[in-house]
């Protein structure tokens, strides 16, 4: 369930390399984001 509490999440980005998917699961989960939600969210940018 997405609410209004601003989180800052860091992501690794290094030239190159893809972030892997047991990363992007940890990153959803701690920004309290169900995958839907995090889909979601990346579609509107």
């Amino acid at each position: 369930m997405m609410n209004d509490r601003r989180v800052r999440i860091v992501v690794p980005m290094h030239p190159g390399k893809d972030v892997k998917p047991r990363l992007i699961n940890i990153i959803i989960k701690e920004a309290g984001l169900t995958r839907e939600e995090f889909l979601k969210l990346l579609r509107e940018l």
